[in-house]
């Protein structure tokens, strides 16, 4: 594009001439009408395409007005100064215009810094360059929202001056001192709106996700703030896909008075269902997937800072959001925070991506539950059905929900976003008529090992790194699991990594995982009777020298050890060039080897209930 002149229309780059149709805005700049309406009518583009005041040039447009150029702008570069010899004349632009014309810099309306095109926020200052509603793509107007006319009726007396000045028809005769202070109002009344619509911004949260239209959640906020607080919001709007949204309000007071005061209202007054929150920050959480479904091998699965990397590269996010793995048993997948509506305009047009090779999709404003300890027998399609059912939807779009299951853990997680994070307002979810709590998160536990006998486990409870937030799930041998109820804690226990007591032996602190831990698994398929157990001879001999054996401490499962011992009734039942005879030598081995084990252990477990055995102690076995 080449650098325009002031005599010419930044729309079509053309010469505005002394005979065209041109209109003025409010902001100061000249257009050929033509340009505008079609700019607004293909585009949807009403603010000024050179400084971005919202509704500049509809407002323009709409006064219904033939304007002419009866002078070369070139000319009249001082109003002031010409109008003894002009019947009408058009103020040229000010030659500080708050984005100078330049293509490669912007000029910032707070401090006036020249910064570089490619530059969202301004270096000096931080101001952004077009505020918080680039992301609705759309300008910040009253038309959803029953607004005040305050500043309307401020302005009036400027657009009225405006015309005076503009139309060619118009012969008032205006001294320099009223034409000096009618520029003035003008510019003061401008700075007034656009410093109300572009700073003084409450983010609103938490919006109720079974609304999915933007207007109707606008306009219920607007109403109730007016209803309840007699507060007006300038505008309101809302983006029911990322559950935030932001209004504008008159002055810091009444920001201050929603922040740090109200913080919180039920958008029903009635029911009081649904609690919206405001704040001064905002922070979107999104969450990202990447899809292992059909990977055979283990994955290479990319790290938190270069998952960062690569959406830096695709959506030239001006300041990077964060991002973190949510939990070791999902490990693909990653909840990301951005801090600006800005930073997600250009991930909402495209939310897939290739990251290592691998297909990386991004759920936009979504949320994040849990099961844990599901059925063994549970499927993703179970999980699907039961929460259609729960909101009551017949299909659900592939790209609204995602559910990860970890059959290890027997926990599930479930990624929700558009309408279908209403279903998170459940307690419980129903599957085959049981309910099944769902968490928001899994649970924190700790691994805390060696324990020796000096050790006293209510005092370790009570030490004070805990801070009350712990309590025993289970003590095996020389290791104790605790369960904390605070993130922060668990994490800081963690960064410390061990726990003296006195002068009693240090303690080591660990994560416990439990599919990391045999104990915690049957024996299974994939624990033992597909690969492991017919790498053996069947003899339990080889065994007894490693009592550390997983297979010592799995628990047992009857009903898959009877399958596998039918399934060798077969006579066509061949595994791995065992036969079936071997096949059962093997199963008959695994059940000596766990009654030893639970012998060791002096108890069992039968329907997820530990039976202690009492034996004699001069029993040998």
């Amino acid at each position: 594009m080449s650098s325009l002149t002031d005599n010419e229309c930044y729309i079509c780059e053309n010469e505005l001439r002394n005979t065209d149709d041109i209109i003025i805005t409010d902001c100061n700049h000249t257009f050929h009408r033509n340009c505008a309406q079609e700019r607004l009518d293909t585009r949807k583009k009403s603010d000024c395409p050179i400084c971005h005041q919202d509704s500049a040039v509809v407002n323009a447009l709409s006064r219904d007005m033939t304007t002419k150029i009866t002078k070369s702008i070139e000319e009249i570069s001082d109003p002031l100064e010409n109008m003894e010899n002009e019947d009408n004349f058009i103020p040229a632009s000010d030659s500080e215009n708050p984005i100078i014309r330049n293509e490669n810099y912007w000029k910032c309306k707070e401090c006036s810094v020249n910064n570089e095109e490619s530059i969202k926020r301004c270096q000096n200052c931080g101001k952004l360059r077009y505020g918080p509603c680039l992301i609705f793509g759309e300008k910040l107007n009253n038309d959803e929202t029953t607004n005040t006319q305050e500043y309307d009726e401020a302005s009036s007396s400027s657009i009225s001056s405006e015309k005076s000045i503009s139309t060619s028809d118009t012969k008032t005769t205006i001294t320099k001192q009223d034409l000096k202070s009618s520029i003035d109002t003008m510019f003061s009344n401008d700075k007034t709106k656009s410093s109300i619509a572009s700073d003084i911004i409450v983010y609103i949260l938490d919006l109720p996700s079974n609304i999915d239209d933007d207007s109707r959640l606008a306009n219920l906020i607007h109403n109730r703030l007016k209803n309840s607080l007699q507060i007006t919001p300038i505008t309101v709007k809302c983006d029911s896909k990322l559950g935030a949204g932001f209004m504008c309000v008159h002055d810091n007071q009444i920001k201050n008075h929603l922040v740090n005061n109200i913080k919180q209202i039920a958008l029903d007054s009635i029911e009081d269902t649904y609690k919206i929150s405001f704040n001064d920050k905002i922070e979107l959480v999104s969450f990202i997937v990447i899809d292992i479904t059909n990977e055979k091998n283990d994955v290479n699965l990319p790290k938190p800072d270069e998952i960062l990397k690569r959406w830096s590269e695709i959506y030239h996010n001006e300041k990077l959001p964060s991002c973190e793995q949510i939990n070791i048993q999902f490990p693909n997948v990653y909840r990301i925070v951005s801090t600006s509506f800005d930073d997600l305009h250009n991930v909402m047009t495209n939310q897939d991506f290739l990251i290592n090779n691998l297909f990386a999709h991004v759920y936009i404003g979504a949320t994040c539950n849990y099961f844990e300890d599901l059925p063994k027998s549970i499927t993703k399609e179970q999980l699907e059905i039961a929460i259609r059912n729960s909101i009551g939807m017949k299909t659900i779009p592939s790209l609204s929900l995602h559910i990860e299951l970890n059959r290890q853990t027997s926990n599930a997680c479930i990624i929700a976003a558009d309408i279908v994070r209403q279903w998170t307002t459940k307690k419980f979810l129903y599957i085959n008529d049981k309910p099944i709590p769902i968490k928001e998160n899994l649970a924190y536990r700790l691994l805390l090992h060696p324990l020796k006998e000096v050790h006293d486990n209510d005092e370790i409870v009570n030490q004070e790194i805990f801070n009350g937030q712990a309590k025993i799930i289970e003590q095996r041998r020389d290791k104790l699991i605790l369960e904390i109820s605070n993130k922060k804690i668990f994490d800081k226990c963690l960064k410390f990594g061990v726990l003296r007591i006195g002068t009693k032996p240090i303690l080591k602190i660990e994560n416990y995982i439990a599919f990391k831990d045999p104990e915690e698994l049957e024996i299974d398929v994939d624990t033992w009777y597909q690969y492991e157990m017919i790498r053996y001879k069947p003899d339990i001999m080889q065994f007894i020298a490693d009592f550390d054996h997983p297979i010592f401490r799995y628990k047992w499962n009857s009903e898959i050890w009877l399958e596998q011992f039918q399934n060798t009734k077969s006579s066509n039942y061949v595994h791995l060039n065992l036969s079936s005879d071997q096949i059962r030598h093997l199963l008959q081995m695994t059940v000596m080897l766990n009654t030893i084990g639970v012998i060791r252990k002096k108890n069992y477990f039968i329907n997820n209930q530990q039976i202690t055995l009492n034996l004699d102690s001069k029993l040998k076995t």
